[in-house]
């Protein structure tokens, strides 16, 4: 069953991949971008979905990981002329360094505490890396080289896209290894009961290092490729509005389902430009109203998933079929 299970899993994966592979035969250049940001957000999201869905723990600082590794893969470049695979390590492991310092700090907060602390970081990591980006750069930010593997240029969108789509595939599977050993399993112990996992010898601090470790270290590559992809790191890309985007994409694409996850990134990042469609439809003025309406939407979205719409409508649409 086990085996079996995989193999299922495995096809279906080949075939995603695959249909995404042929994204650059049927795409312009607006859907290659869009595709590209949709793709580095889904990453990112991956990261979130785990801390929140398999170790229950809520993070409003999100962005700021990805902050720090957009910086810190911004500083290497641009300051020191490092090259763009040591860049995106060294982003991911500075997110990593940065979530184990968070993890020990929160190690007794939970729930609502923990988003207060997170949330507390997001504002801490702004004001440090505005002070860094205005020494550095005057303000205006940090004007990222072309990224070049091996001498193989990623200078234009079909390029970044093949790139993108093999770190996606990449980190999915390599979280998916993880998922399936005792490490996650100590995680969803710690989610749902605290007091027996303790009890069986399992340390919370072991399991809160871990899966922090683990997410931040993705959140701050998928930092580093967004600020490689936009050319530019700038600490407004990065803002507290960005980490309640990702929290709104991991509970519209379900708790610990990581290509859910992914399919949401693309849904949220498409809701402005069918807004500015709908809006234009009914005659609204989108360059006096958008923003709001786009921030009314991102909570209606947020409520239905909250109150698990999305999962009802699949549910009814699979007994329609089987019907």
């Amino acid at each position: 069953m086990w085996k079996t299970g995989w193999f299922s899993a495995g096809w279906k994966l080949i075939v995603l991949v695959a249909i995404a592979a042929c994204a650059p035969l049927v795409l312009g250049s607006f859907g290659m971008r869009v595709a590209n940001l949709g793709l580095i957000m889904g990453v990112s999201a991956m990261a979130l979905t785990v801390l929140l869905g398999h170790a229950g723990l809520l993070s409003l600082g999100h962005a700021a990981f990805m902050a720090i590794g957009a910086f810190t893969a911004g500083v290497l470049a641009t300051n020191y002329a490092v090259g763009f695979l040591p860049s995106l390590l060294a982003a991911g492991f500075a997110g990593a360094i940065v979530g184990v310092a968070v993890a020990l700090v929160t190690v007794r907060a939970y729930g609502l505490y923990l988003a207060i602390g997170t949330f507390a970081l997001q504002y801490v990591v702004e004001l440090l890396l505005t002070d860094v980006e205005v020494k550095l750069t005057y303000a205006v930010g940090m004007i990222m080289p072309i990224p070049s593997i091996f001498g193989f240029e990623l200078d234009s969108d079909t390029r970044w896209w093949f790139f993108n789509l093999t770190c996606a595939l990449i980190i999915y599977l390599g979280i998916r290894w993880i998922l399936s050993g005792h490490i996650a399993r100590a995680w969803i112990s710690s989610r749902d009961n605290p007091t027996v996992t303790t009890t069986l010898g399992i340390s919370l601090l072991r399991c809160r290092v871990s899966v922090f470790a683990l997410t931040s270290f993705v959140a701050g590559l998928a930092g580093a490729l967004h600020g490689y992809y936009g050319s530019i790191v700038q600490i407004t890309n990065y803002p507290l509005h960005l980490s309640i985007v990702y929290v709104t994409i991991v509970v519209l694409g379900g708790l610990g389902n990581m290509l859910g996850a992914v399919a949401a990134a693309y849904v949220i990042l498409l809701l402005p430009h069918m807004l500015e469609k709908l809006l234009a439809v009914f005659g609204v003025d989108v360059m006096s109203g958008g923003t709001a309406m786009e921030g009314i939407a991102l909570g209606t979205v947020l409520v239905l998933a909250l109150l698990k719409a999305p999962q009802q409508t699949i549910a009814r649409l699979r007994r329609l079929v089987n019907v």
